[in-house]
């Protein structure tokens, strides 16, 4: 996990220490010299450079929530839900945003702030897609201490399995939690109650439903982000004809 503090920059120097420069990264290394930090040269900032990187980190993280409060609506998956691509691709459907006159610089770090393991390229037919929940359906941001509930249909467009991982979204981790269930997926259908139509309800919140204990995922009072994640997604999701409910709040 990545610190929000002055931690970062340490972790910059031994980046740079252990990969070379290429082009695009000059204009940054020639910042970051300004912070002491320099390519096979110690590093050892005095006190009031260590003050100002713990601020410059607190300002970007905060920043970033910030953009996740108010994403832009065209990241949204379905333009009538409110769910977003954890891989948020560019133009080119890579995950560079290098352009030929510029580098899109804030796209690259939200990318980066919620997942760093992406494929080169984004294929039209994607092995695994996560449908992260931004906002209920009235399109409020997901709070703490609060529960909600998500529908996932009987029948999920997938070829393998599909299932649903709430994360911290302080940090885009795991909520821990004394039950060490993160996730509920296709493979849990024995055990959770089914609706009517073969559905089932899945629960997101400090506490759990009377009698809905098995279909229920703990926040313990942290504020989730729900990811569906489809594996072997098939053409009815990736043409978008499939349409997740949103997540939606019960108290």
């Amino acid at each position: 996990m990545p610190y929000y503090d002055e931690r970062a920059f340490k972790d910059i120097y031994d980046v740079i220490n252990a990969e070379p420069v290429r082009e695009q990264d000059k204009v940054m290394m020639g910042m970051l010299k300004t912070l002491g930090i320099e390519k096979s040269k110690p590093y050892n900032p005095d006190e009031e450079t260590l003050k100002a990187m713990r601020q410059g980190a607190i300002d970007a993280y905060y920043y970033m929530e910030h953009w996740f409060d108010h994403m832009p609506k065209d990241k949204y998956y379905w333009p009538d839900r409110h769910y977003a691509s954890l891989l948020m691709t560019d133009e080119n459907k890579t995950f560079t945003w290098v352009y030929d006159d510029y580098i899109d610089l804030i796209p690259r770090a939200v990318q980066s702030f919620w997942c760093t393991n992406v494929p080169k390229k984004l294929s039209d037919d994607p092995a695994t897609q996560y449908m992260m929940a931004m906002a209920d359906r009235e399109g409020n941001p997901l709070q703490a201490g609060k529960l909600y509930k998500i529908d996932i249909p009987a029948k999920m467009p997938v070829k393998q399995f599909w299932a649903l991982t709430v994360y911290d979204f302080s940090n885009m981790s795991f909520i821990y939690s004394n039950t060490n269930r993160t996730t509920l997926s296709s493979y849990d259908l024995d055990k959770m109650k089914k609706n009517s139509d073969g559905s089932v309800t899945i629960y997101v919140g400090p506490k759990a439903p009377g009698g809905l204990e098995s279909n229920w995922i703990p926040t313990v009072g942290k504020r989730p982000i729900p990811a569906v994640r489809f594996y072997g997604p098939t053409q009815d999701f990736n043409n978008k004809t499939f349409k997740l409910p949103d997540c939606e709040l019960v108290n």
